[in-house]
């Protein structure tokens, strides 16, 4: 753990004076540095705290910010910080959980600091289901490896929460009834001398609730999971979900056909229930890679296996969207597919509707800037180029210096000569080996 007691004590210095930014500014070096220290959490929070009670809220356009596009947790909880300094909302807080949690998966002790955001945000008295889930979760894992019984408690209390208020929630109940099996197993074996293996061995109920209750990471875990599902089959014929999860865990393994046989015995029992639709379109696409795969390894030309894929994904988006026309995601998804197609008068339609989906406005335009510039209308295209760079957190990232290397070729198209260069420049103090973004640079300068 790095040393960070003198920035914390210059944080805690500027929150006896009141001193917010300075608070924050040094709360975001630490956090860059080693985000596991507690400390500076509890006063990043204390000063949030504080500078809302003192001042307010923020205006609407003081908090307005994108969700960060990008798979790298460790950027994503930075985001979620910056988030809760532009102004105090506790569903930042679960935001920042969100991303903690994430982070633990390679970082152990960023576990603790996922908890502390989320019993912050539950402290707020404002109920939210994601937050206490993964609250619940986090003590439950950690119950695993510490087996402190307040852990399980704690994990098992909030998802009875969930349960209040969502009394229909499609797991809860299912979690809770596995963590007091699991409790109830572990205090019986603690009771016998600490070693319950043999007896877990041979009652097939409390076997039963810690397979099911596992996560799967390997083929063996995934075989015991199915033994129990086949034996619930067996028992409930008629029960779709349990097909489905079967159906789930066969796809997860590969075994693609399997998986087809549970959701088409899914769908026998509710042929108006959507999820199976799509769930069998994803073993068709699943299938349609798996031909591009072979080929590939085999040394063999793909471009057919690779048409015949894009036109599956294309049906199977298409029929998405059609039944379920305000899910953006699948028009997002079907663009993506009709650019791939050529398709760029049919792309640019489905983008200009998933444009309106906060987390996919910032793709969306940058792939109408794509389309316009393909169809010649250029000053669309650097419009669309512009919105997307303005709701970029980082202009370093290799997504933004392309947008803005477009937007710059755009802008020399049009003969916008000065904000070509500006851009130009840009891209140049980033990185002065970005494609040909330097000699583009002194031919709009010279020309």
């Amino acid at each position: 753990m790095v040393d960070l007691s003198k920035h914390i004590a210059r944080a805690k210095q500027g929150l006896d004076r009141r001193n917010y930014d300075l608070v924050f500014e040094v709360v975001e070096q630490c956090v860059d540095v080693d985000p596991t220290q507690l400390d500076v959490h509890r006063i990043l929070i204390d000063a949030a705290k504080r500078k809302f009670k003192e001042k307010g809220a923020p205006s609407f356009l003081g908090t307005m910010s994108m969700p960060a596009m990008t798979n790298d947790p460790q950027k994503q909880f930075v985001n979620a910080i910056k988030r809760i300094i532009k102004g105090f909302d506790p569903k930042h807080l679960v935001e920042a959980g969100l991303a903690a949690s994430k982070c633990a998966t390679t970082v152990k002790a960023m576990a603790d600091v996922a908890i502390f955001y989320f019993e912050e945000q539950r402290a707020s008295g404002l109920f939210h289901e994601k937050g206490l889930i993964a609250l619940g979760t986090m003590y439950a894992e950690r119950y695993r490896t510490t087996k402190v019984n307040d852990d399980l408690d704690r994990a098992i209390k909030c998802l009875r929460e969930v349960e209040r208020a969502m009394p229909n929630h499609p797991d809860v109940s299912t979690k809770i009834k596995n963590w007091e099996a699991l409790r109830s197993i572990d205090n019986r074996g603690q009771a016998a001398g600490g070693d319950y293996r043999s007896q877990l061995a041979g009652d097939d109920k409390a076997r039963r609730a810690e397979v099911m209750n596992r996560q799967i990471r390997t083929l063996e875990d995934a075989r015991e999971v199915l033994v129990f599902l086949d034996a619930d089959v067996a028992a409930a014929p008629d029960d779709k979900h349990v097909w489905l999860k079967k159906g789930d865990i066969h796809r997860r393994i590969g075994e693609l056909e399997a998986a087809r046989e549970a959701f088409h015995k899914a769908q026998a029992l509710d042929s108006a229930d959507f999820t199976i639709t799509m769930r069998l379109g994803e073993i068709v696409i699943e299938e349609a890679k798996r031909a591009v795969q072979q080929l590939e390894a085999a040394k063999q030309d793909p471009a057919a296996a690779k048409k015949n894929l894009l036109q599956v994904e294309i049906a199977e988006y298409r029929k998405r969207t059609e039944r379920q026309p305000t899910d953006m995601l699948h028009r997002y998804n079907l663009g993506l597919r009709l650019i791939q197609m050529h398709d760029i008068d049919g792309a640019a339609a489905e983008f200009q509707k998933s444009v309106s989906d906060p987390k996919l406005r910032r793709g969306s335009h940058r792939y109408l800037g794509y389309c316009f510039t393909k169809k010649n209308l250029l000053d669309l295209a650097q419009q669309q180029y512009t919105s997307y760079l303005a709701l970029v957190d980082d202009d370093q990232s290799d997504e933004a210096k392309e947008v803005r290397y477009l937007r710059a070729r755009v802008c020399d198209d049009l003969g916008k000569k000065a904000e070509a260069i500006t851009d130009y420049e840009r891209l140049v103090a980033l990185d002065m080996a970005y494609k040909d973004a330097a000699t583009r640079l002194n031919q709009v300068r010279q020309s």
